[in-house]
């Protein structure tokens, strides 16, 4: 049997994992962890640069951060533009407006003393965002649209992120809070309140478009994102869309890189490969590095949608929220000194007292009544209506 024959079977195996046992792979620790370089230089505001390792898929901790490094932007010319570290393996410099004609690369000094450097590249500025639009999808979901038109001799390689931002609410409303200080509950002033919040959530899909085949430089209602019919559009949502041109090269480094990690599962997907950017070990060529940097200009736009633009009745799925599915009804409870014991330590929060018997108070679980145990703010966003 061929070693490609096990490999394919290795990969049944861990797509029948989810119906058996988890599969923990023995993979063995790399003497040396390679350097990872994630950012952009931007020839037109703040550059953002994160340095970090790899480690083993056997460990649970977070990439460590390459720390106490240093970090430059470096033209053709011999000029340079120092970064500052601030946390931890995070390295930005000044708003800057760099000089377009000029070539620009990033350039690494490790706490260590070995040295990187990025190619060389001409400096893009990105064309704006001409226009973000949304549809009712068949199923009353959303098709969010995205047009852009550049001149014909801006870049045809384009790449988006995105920040979804949706409003939500607890399974239950509270209008009471305990008061630690006086070990009293009281009615919960609204500065305070816990019902509705927001939630943000980057985007994690690669996406990446051209008009390389196009007689003009432009994209006419390309579909960016579709929003399935779920709670995120029960009241508002809304989507802030990053938009970067990019050369072919760095469109192609990223189009390898979903291609590993999209198109992976099944015996008829290729089988993983290391993706090589732009970036260079000085002392060693044949040291791998993890990462692209680029030179281009970033530009955004916001969309909303409120929850009253879209039609009713809606679907069951937008208004069920899986995370309140454990919740059970309020219950009713007398105030003493042990529920008063239960609300200081954070097990359960009084919602409201009997219409009949003020003495009784309706109680529940945290995660039922605080918005904010599902990962959002209580605090509205300075850009939501």
């Amino acid at each position: 049997m061929t070693r490609l024959i096990l490999l394919l079977l290795l990969g049944n195996a861990l797509l029948l994992s989810s119906c058996v046992d988890r599969y923990v792979p023995d993979v063995p620790p790399t003497e040396r962890s390679n350097l990872v370089v994630d950012g952009y230089i931007n020839p037109l505001g703040s550059t953002v640069i994160k340095l970090s390792r790899t480690f083993s898929v056997n460990t649970k901790n977070t990439p460590p951060a390459e720390a106490r490094a240093q970090v430059v932007i470096q033209d053709n010319a011999g000029r340079r533009y120092p970064l500052t570290e601030a946390p931890a393996g995070t390295y930005t410099s000044a708003a800057q407006t760099l000089d377009p004609g000029r070539q620009y690369q990033l350039r690494i000094t490790t706490a260590q003393g070995r040295e990187y450097a990025s190619d060389l590249e001409s400096a893009i500025i990105t064309p704006p965002i001409a226009d973000l639009t949304w549809q009712l999808t068949d199923v009353q979901g959303v098709q969010i649209y995205l047009t852009t038109r550049a001149t014909s001799t801006d870049a045809r390689y384009y790449r988006w992120e995105y920040d979804e931002t949706y409003q939500y609410t607890s399974a239950f409303q509270s209008a009471l809070e305990y008061v630690a200080s006086s070990n009293t509950v009281e009615n919960r002033p609204a500065a305070r309140q816990i019902y509705t919040c927001w939630r943000t959530q980057p985007s994690t899909a690669i996406l990446q478009s051209n008009t390389e085949q196009l007689s003009q430089n432009v994209l006419v209602d390309y579909p960016l994102l579709l929003v399935l019919p779920d709670n995120r559009l029960k009241l508002g949502y809304s989507v802030l869309v990053r938009q970067v041109a990019q050369t072919q090269g760095e469109y192609d480094y990223w189009e390898r890189q979903r291609k590993n990690t999209e198109s992976l599962g099944t015996v008829n997907d290729p089988l993983p490969g290391r993706v090589t950017g732009n970036v260079h070990a000085l002392a060693d060529a044949a040291e791998p590095v993890l990462g692209y940097v680029g030179v281009h200009s970033v530009v955004e736009k916001r969309l909303f949608i409120d929850g009253n633009q879209l039609p009713t009745p809606r679907p069951g799925s937008v208004f069920y929220d899986p995370f309140y599915a454990p919740c059970t009804p309020p219950r009713g409870i007398l105030p003493n000194a042990f529920y008063l014991q239960q609300f200081r330590d954070g097990f359960l929060i009084p919602i409201r007292r009997d219409d009949m018997t003020p003495d009784i108070i309706y109680v529940n679980t945290p995660n039922c009544v605080d918005c904010r145990e599902r990962g959002g703010t209580n605090l509205k966003p300075s850009f939501w209506p």
